[in-house]
């Protein structure tokens, strides 16, 4: 998982994503008719709820529909169907499973599209404009130590130690191109720092509020 920047990848943890679906399984793309309530799912922009569900065997979906609800992005994270990869079998990450693809998290080309995001997600952070980006999620708040160099010794997650040419495994095929790691690093770096809200405080000090989860 890529937090934010090429140098930002975190060796903690290793998430089942990207997944891959049909388009016309997408609620917004696919016929309207499929698609869940609000009053169906957890809350607005939710993930489904649990009769809604390949696992409970879709019990409250109207048996005489031809197909079943459609997905977004809260499902894509939930819900469980489909066929899982195997990851190949290394020696460089933790319970040496290597990766079959790669996850760019929090990419993003102004702080204000990364707050709107979060604030209408499927885990809505609902006063996430008013926060410092690091106050908004824990996933956030590693990010900004990462990018300005801070310890990250409370976080939830740690990244890598060192520069991304020195790690073992596969990168992305952009990411070995001479200078484009540290040109996108340094460009997150000067986003942050002209936030206007600031970097003072950290998703520590907010952590029992709502809209923690990942």
């Amino acid at each position: 998982v890529f937090e934010g920047s090429p140098e930002c990848m975190t060796t903690t943890r290793k998430w089942m994503h990207p997944d891959l679906i049909l388009g016309k399984c997408i609620d917004g793309i696919g016929d309207a008719r499929y698609s869940l309530k609000d009053s169906q799912r957890q809350s607005r922009l939710a993930w489904r709820q649990k009769r809604f569900t390949a696992k409970f065997n879709y019990s409250g979906w109207p048996k005489e529909m031809k197909t079943f609800p459609l997905w977004n992005a809260a499902d894509f994270r939930r819900d469980q169907a489909g066929h899982t990869i195997i990851f190949e079998d290394v020696d460089y990450l933790p319970f040496r499973m290597g990766h079959t693809g790669y996850h760019f998290h929090n990419y993003f080309k102004t702080t204000e599209q990364l707050r709107h995001k979060y604030q209408t997600y499927g885990h809505p952070v609902e006063n996430a404009t008013q926060l410092g980006v690091g106050e908004i999620h824990p996933d956030l708040d590693l990010m900004v130590d990462c990018v300005l160099g801070r310890s990250y010794d409370n976080n939830k997650h740690k990244t890598l130690s060192a520069r991304l040419e020195e790690f073992e495994g596969r990168i992305p095929i952009a990411y070995g191109i001479e200078g484009y790691t540290m040109a996108r690093h340094l460009e997150l770096k000067s986003l942050l720092l002209s936030d206007e809200i600031g970097h003072d405080r950290s998703w520590h000090d907010v952590k029992d509020k709502k809209g923690t989860s990942n």
